[in-house]
């Protein structure tokens, strides 16, 4: 069992469905949970050696880059409207990174059954 590859997953998937918690209710503490499932997940990231590994973290950083001026559109400009936005792109972001983390997992898979 590759407890990184869980545990990456479930930050993964935690930022996601947060930040898709957070668009449809608008609650400032969804945003900081998202963002914070975002760093945790995108720090787990580091280190990968894989291409698809290295898209994934890209992705995750393009997030981060999304729903950190989220927060501060959010609390500091008091811009509801453009946190919306902006978490829309972060969502698009993540979105990318599952169907990445799934194309990897089949890969794998696949690569673990032709050797046997």
């Amino acid at each position: 069992m590759d407890w990184r590859l869980i545990w990456t997953t479930f930050f993964l998937m935690m930022a996601l469905t947060t930040t898709v918690s957070f668009i449809f209710h608008g609650s400032g503490y969804e945003l900081i949970l998202a963002v914070s499932m975002n760093l945790v997940a995108t720090t787990l990231k580091l280190g990968t050696r894989h291409s698809i590994g290295s898209m994934m973290m890209s992705a995750s950083l393009v997030a981060d880059f999304h729903l950190i001026p989220a927060l501060g559109a959010f609390y500091i400009l008091h811009n509801p409207n453009m946190a919306h936005a902006l978490v829309i792109g972060a969502l698009v972001a993540n979105t990318i990174s599952v169907i990445l983390l799934i194309l990897e997992a089949v890969l794998e898979q696949l690569q673990k059954d032709s050797m046997s």
